[in-house]
């Protein structure tokens, strides 16, 4: 979906420097090559490159400019983005101090990514449901993004398995049947393929491997 063929191929090819054994790892360079892929706009590496800034791979840690590329990602529909921006409103200040917190938007922002088949942001806005945090409390909605994230998660995703069960047990047996035929529809189209950064870019790793 985002970029040419060649610049999957590249971005593909720097899997290894970032995610691979320790003796393949090589933060140095590989944000050298991501930062010339993100300055095309290549999504995928914009968002790498605010997740660099995050976590100090090959850069010095600045929340700022993380938060800044994880808007530019998001705003283009990236899912790891919207999920990356509702983060940090959701817990900004004063641990980042890079925007006002507010969990009304991080719930808005995570709904985006949920939508787009985002585990994390489905949890999330799960637990928000659930609870009643920020947004109005409600059970189905809880059940209905608990369970895709159980679905959309490449690993098991234990948070999300509690929400669905607590969640499920508040549901009359109408509301569950509703749910359950909406959870049916929604997992016919999600996950996508790059609703989960990491996995997205082994994909591509594995494609360039394989080419």
């Amino acid at each position: 979906m985002w970029g040419t063929e060649e610049e999957k191929r590249v971005f593909g090819e720097l899997y290894p420097l970032f995610n691979g054994k320790s003796d393949e790892r090589d933060y140095a360079r590989g944000i050298k090559v991501i930062r010339r892929l993100a300055a095309t706009g290549y999504v995928p590496a914009v968002f790498e490159l605010g997740l660099a800034y995050f976590d100090h791979l090959g850069v010095h840690r600045d929340y700022k400019e993380s938060f800044r590329l994880y808007l530019l990602a998001a705003n283009e529909g990236y899912p790891s983005a919207e999920g990356g921006v509702g983060n940090y409103y959701a817990s900004a200040y004063p641990k980042y101090d890079v925007c006002d917190p507010d969990p009304a938007t991080a719930a808005a922002w995570w709904l985006k990514a949920a939508e787009h088949g985002n585990a994390g942001s489905q949890c999330n806005l799960a637990g928000y449901y659930l609870k009643g945090t920020y947004v109005k409390r409600d059970h189905v909605e809880a059940y209905v993004w608990a369970s895709l994230a159980v679905h959309c998660s490449t690993i098991r995703f234990r948070s999300a398995e509690v929400f669905r069960e607590q969640a499920a047990s508040m549901l009359t047996e109408e509301s569950s049947a509703c749910a359950d035929e909406r959870i049916r529809l929604l997992k016919e189209r999600l996950p996508l393929k790059w609703s989960d950064h990491l996995h997205y870019w082994r994909s591509l790793h594995t494609e360039a491997r394989q080419n």
